[in-house]
């Protein structure tokens, strides 16, 4: 079994891993668990003016943005479609 060696720097661990396979040291390796935060991704829907018009007078009055008051609604909506 192979022993990954120790890096002083980055640099000197990506130069080692530009001329060694991974493959060769894979028994001295463990798992580990680590959480990654995706960015959401944004969609575009149309909406009419006049909604629009009025989602935005409601945010407002609300003291937040009327994406934000949709994503509000569209999550209050699932959970009651997915309660039943």
């Amino acid at each position: 079994m192979k022993k990954i060696p120790e890096f002083k720097t980055l640099e000197e661990a990506a130069d080692y891993w530009d001329t060694h396979s991974f493959a060769d040291y894979i028994e001295d390796t463990e798992p580990v668990e680590f959480e990654v935060c995706l960015p959401r991704r944004k969609i575009m829907l149309d909406i009419d003016r006049d909604l629009r018009n009025k989602l935005k007078k409601i945010a407002q009055r609300k003291k937040q943005s009327y994406g934000k008051l949709i994503n509000a609604w569209i999550r209050e909506k699932i959970i009651q479609e997915t309660a039943n």
